[in-house]
């Protein structure tokens, strides 16, 4: 896999993310962070936790601080269509992206949630934590 598509869905801001850009240093915990996220809730950086869950079509990780939702992150590298139209659908407010205008796949597809109003320096890495998780669910090899 040669790039992922990585979008902000509040906004529309998308770019090209390479495995180049993720630290390999960071390799052993982001795993760990993936499978105790599966399992429950996973300690990602002073108080945020992450909590996922996987399909055939894609995964799906939802960031909280204090019980406030921050950041949902859909990642895909076969969606069928049905991780787009549920991270659309699910959404507290509008978006900026359309259901009818899905991203290419592969892609990482960022829904900024309520809860970051009240935690607003969680945006200085909360693009970082989902590319991260991005190339760490699709594409491990890489950046390994």
């Amino acid at each position: 896999m040669k790039y992922l598509n990585h979008i902000t869905l509040n906004t529309g801001h998308i770019q090209k993310t390479y495995p180049g850009e993720v630290n390999k240093q960071l390799y052993l915990k982001l795993q760990r962070i993936y499978k105790e996220s599966l399992n429950g809730e996973a300690e990602v950086l002073d108080g945020y936790t992450a909590k996922s869950t996987s399909t055939d079509n894609g995964t799906l990780i939802t960031l909280f601080r204090d019980d406030a939702p921050i950041l949902t992150t859909a990642i895909s590298s076969n969606d069928d269509g049905m991780i787009w139209e549920m991270i659309h659908n699910s959404a507290a407010s509008p978006l900026y992206t359309k259901l009818s205008d899905p991203l290419p796949i592969p892609y990482i597809a960022d829904r900024l949630e309520v809860g970051v109003v009240l935690h607003m320096d969680a945006l200085q890495w909360t693009g970082d934590f989902s590319r991260c998780m991005g190339w760490i669910i699709l594409a491990p090899e890489e950046i390994r």
